[in-house]
């Protein structure tokens, strides 16, 4: 198998932007495709931990992303009313609107030279062994050194790939976001707990603004009926008093300001590749959001991609090392935020100890190297 020199991204989202932009930066031509029609413009916050503004700092994209949103290092816990229970120190983060991370990453990607296009698909795909011929849904065909898939969880070229049976199953919580102005006490990574071991969290993404998000447990996935989400996260949220909670559900009048999704996961077994088809981002590994490293762990993915495509001699062995750096790494962070998640779904107030524990331990696991 050749050396990389041409490769093309399925997916445009956090994962493939940042991998279109680092494999641009070692010299590879990229070709990055979505089948979105636009860069969202709308969307929820994203808190990129230490490990993930480490990555982006070796691409020179941290500084960027600390400009458009709001570092913070502390991890606090408060009462359903708002009451200060415990501070500890957390690791340097950043919470950023995600459109501005989109942003700030597709203009890299471009401005690198990558050629960026949406509202475009696969249609056909067959690895001849020594190159991958692609049949676009514009009628345009491509021949290309390696195909990314980075199109997310329900990746519909993993499906195509690698099969069914690595897609996504429920992981028995829903997740209820949406933004609101940044209060003075949201100047942190911050949980709310309620008496009946029900979690509100919060993050800043700028100095204005903050994202807030409550988890529900459920056996099956939750249907929400069409136009009434603002609705029914207040009736959820009753219970907290918090100001800060209060102030910021006075301000969700539409349903339209809530985005609301059952915890999908899955974590594809290595290796990732099949043939010259590899798998990056949430299309090999979407975790619960518990450890907030679903994107960071897409970053780190981007990056290392393109460190072993740069440092081999052919598409197979830039392949098989990148799971291999990969999977425990991943996996580690995948089976942590899975645990938190159970914590949730048991005795939550019983487990708070054990799941503060494992979030500190964790966040420690992510400094070390990728």
């Amino acid at each position: 198998m050749s050396r990389v020199k041409r490769v093309l991204i399925v997916g445009s989202g956090i994962g493939g932007a940042t991998a279109a932009y680092a494999l641009r930066k070692v010299g590879v031509d990229v070709h990055s495709i979505d089948i979105k029609p636009d860069t969202p413009t709308a969307g929820s916050g994203i808190c990129l931990l230490h490990n993930a503004m480490r990555a982006l700092d070796s691409l020179g994209l941290a500084e960027p992303c600390l400009d458009s949103g709001f570092h913070f290092n502390a991890f606090r816990q408060f009462n359903s009313a708002g009451e200060l229970l415990q501070t500890n120190p957390a690791p340097p983060s950043c919470g950023i609107p995600r459109p501005e991370l989109a942003r700030i990453l597709e203009t890299a990607a471009a401005g690198a030279g990558a050629i960026l296009e949406k509202g475009l698909t696969i249609e056909y795909l067959k690895d001849r062994g020594d190159c991958v011929e692609v049949r676009f849904s514009d009628g345009r065909e491509g021949i290309y050194d390696l195909v990314v898939a980075a199109d997310g969880a329900y990746s519909k070229l993993r499906e195509q790939v690698f099969g069914v049976d690595c897609g996504p199953r429920f992981a028995g919580q829903s997740v209820w976001r949406f933004n609101a102005p940044r209060p003075d006490q949201v100047d942190a990574f911050c949980l709310y707990r309620s008496a009946s071991g029900r979690t509100v969290g919060s993050f800043p993404t700028s100095k204005d603004s903050c994202y807030i998000f409550f988890l529900e447990n459920s056996q099956e996935p939750l249907r929400i009926p069409e136009g009434e989400a603002h609705l029914l996260i207040r009736e959820r949220l009753a219970e907290y008093t918090a100001p800060t909670i209060r102030e910021s559900l006075e301000l969700v009048t539409d349903a339209k300001q809530i985005i609301f999704r059952p915890l999908d996961i899955t974590l594809v077994p290595a290796p990732w590749h099949l043939g010259r088809v590899v798998l990056l981002g949430d299309a090999a590994h979407a975790p619960t959001p518990h450890m907030t490293s679903g994107g960071g762990m897409a970053i780190e993915d981007a990056v290392v991609l393109a460190e072993c495509v740069a440092s081999t001699n052919s598409a197979r062995e830039a392949l098989e090392a990148y799971s291999d750096r990969r999977y425990d790494r991943v996996k580690t962070i995948y089976d942590a935020s899975m645990q938190l998640c159970r914590y949730e779904q048991g005795d939550a107030i019983g487990n708070r100890e054990r799941s503060s524990a494992l979030l500190l331990q964790t966040y420690q696991y992510l400094g070390q190297p990728i």
